[in-house]
């Protein structure tokens, strides 16, 4: 998981610029695994493209932004941010205070 365990620092996962201009879309494809910032307490993460299942679960103090994520997304997420700027998966935020 990108950024699992997050304890400060900066992040950015874009897709290789050469794809970019074949024509790849970011935002319709996954960029980054299941459990992506699972239990980040600070810092930062940026994603040009798709989070997979179970993105920031726990979070508590990371500033984080994605393109969607899958099912499960800010699972017990007890503080910090996270913008999804795109679709999210089931089961978004159970748990979260």
């Amino acid at each position: 998981g990108t950024a699992k365990g997050l304890c400060g620092g900066k992040i950015v996962v874009v897709p290789d610029e050469r794809n970019l201009k074949r024509g790849f879309q970011a935002e319709g494809n996954i960029i980054t695994g299941n459990v992506a910032c699972y239990g980040a307490t600070s810092g930062r993460a940026f994603f040009r493209g798709v989070a997979g299942e179970r993105f920031c679960v726990r979070n508590s103090g990371a500033v984080v932004v994605s393109e969607g994520c899958g099912d499960h997304g800010l699972e017990y997420m007890t503080g910090g941010r996270v913008v999804i700027l795109g679709d999210v998966g089931k089961n978004f935020s159970a748990g979260m205070s």
